[in-house]
């Protein structure tokens, strides 16, 4: 086995959560996002069956694997070619990761419009998941800044990509789950922010609807906002939490170019743990320190600590064991939030499969260019559960049966075991989409929801 293909395998065994596996039959990595078309074509040519764009397997799910086991990797197309300080713009190849890209723009005081939970993922897998982050009700999603981007398809189509040009495409690839072709390079607007600091206030709630109350009076102040939930707690505390705001600190005495300097401390799992750590018995316990110990009040922060706060340990999937785990995320409308998230969280407890990893925050009104981008107006709940077996995926199509019930939507990025018909019933561009879709390409998440094979 080559360097080259262990480089896919064991990211490949990290993130396919629930044994999902995965095999390889082909792997390319072209070095320049030139070569991609040759490699594609190439791919699709070889006779082996359809093949899969990835880039730096940060989808928690089946999204990332090929049945048939051809890949094409774009994490060596990673440059940043042009960064236009008259349109506070940046264009980079698709296989650059947002922490790198991030980092060389803050040299020059500006802030990707959007970070998502993890920085470590690349430009591609941002639009193609049109990724959002904690200032989603006051930003939109990753894909509303996406101005322009080179598609090739495996028929050999190279198409420029806007809201001008190819605008089928542009829509059907902000969103498209890697499914319409594979993004060379993209042009995204930046922001420019007086400072790397943020201004951070937590503050406790004892209960759900304390949350949405908070949630309510605060949002539209902040420009970031995100909860952590303790989904073990039941009765009166049910969905008790505390909520985090915050806003980028105004001061020209943190210049931006400070974000390269006094960077953060790296840990790392080594391994695998024998028994995970997160369990039903150790959950409960956990969960309650954590909400009486966490530090409230008004604190300044570091952008990647708040932003980003996992990245800080890699191999942290580790502490789920080597059965790994789920992950959950759902969007549900303002209308049936309070009640649907709360029947939820109350059959989470019930089952004592609960998460620590557990948000919940508020989803704003703009609209995505994207014909398949998850956030709607409303609430969003994520959750991780350590992979039980059966029992894990009993609790996750209930999950989604609640989600369904109140015309919600599933996260395909982080989903490996919802009903066939998830994406068809949760977004009404479903047939629209599937139109545009790359025939030389297929994912196992694709072939599961329908929209392959």
């Amino acid at each position: 086995m080559t360097r080259l293909m262990r480089s896919v395998i064991d990211p490949l065994r990290i993130f396919s959560w629930g044994g999902i596996g995965g095999k390889i039959t082909s792997l390319a990595m072209p070095a320049f996002s030139s070569e991609i078309r040759h490699r594609l074509s190439s791919a699709a040519a070889g006779g082996h069956g359809k093949a899969l764009i990835i880039g730096n397997l940060r989808s928690y799910g089946d999204e990332v694997l090929c049945p048939d086991g051809n890949y094409l990797q774009t994490i060596l197309c990673d440059r940043i070619l042009h960064i236009d300080r008259q349109t506070d713009t940046v264009t980079a190849e698709s296989g650059v990761r947002l922490d790198v890209l991030q980092r060389r723009v803050a040299a020059l005081g500006y802030m990707l419009p959007v970070m998502p939970g993890t920085a470590y993922l690349t430009l591609g897998g941002a639009i193609a998941n049109d990724v959002h982050g904690k200032n989603h009700h006051s930003a939109g999603t990753f894909g509303c800044f996406v101005q322009r981007l080179e598609l090739i398809r495996t028929t050999g189509e190279v198409l420029l990509c806007s809201r001008s040009e190819n605008q089928e495409f542009f829509a059907g690839t902000i969103g498209g789950m890697g499914l319409t072709g594979a993004i060379t390079w993209a042009t995204v607007q930046l922001r420019r922010v007086d400072s790397p600091l943020l201004r951070v206030e937590s503050r406790r709630f004892r209960d759900l609807t304390e949350f949405f109350d908070l949630d309510l009076r605060s949002r539209d102040r902040h420009e970031y906002s995100v909860a952590w939930v303790d989904c073990a707690a039941k009765g009166r505390a049910l969905g008790r939490g505390i909520l985090s705001v915050a806003d980028h600190a105004m001061s020209a005495a943190h210049p931006c170019g400070g974000a390269t300097r006094n960077r953060r401390r790296i840990s790392n799992i080594p391994f695998h743990m024998p028994v995970s750590p997160i369990n039903r018995v150790t959950l409960s316990a956990m969960n309650a320190l954590y909400f009486q110990l966490h530090r409230t009040g008004i604190r300044s922060v570091r952008y990647e600590n708040w932003l980003n706060p996992l990245d800080a340990v890699r191999g942290w999937n580790r502490l789920y064991g080597r059965r790994g785990f789920f992950q959950f995320q759902c969007v549900v409308p303002w209308s049936e939030a309070r009640s649907s998230i709360a029947e939820m969280l109350k059959t989470v407890a019930a089952t004592r499969q609960g998460s620590f990893l557990a948000v919940l925050k508020s989803f704003g009104g703009k609209v995505s260019p994207g014909l398949m981008s998850f956030p709607m107006a409303g609430a969003t709940l994520a959750l991780d559960f350590p992979n039980q077996g059966k029992a894990t995926r009993e609790l996750l199509l209930e999950l989604h049966r609640v989600t369904a019930s109140v015309r919600g939507r599933l996260y395909p990025a982080k989903d490996a075991c919802s009903p066939s018909n998830s994406l068809e019933a949760g977004y009404a561009n479903f047939a629209r989409f599937k139109r545009l879709l790359d025939p030389g390409l297929e994912s196992m998440m694709s072939r599961r929801l329908t929209l392959t094979g």
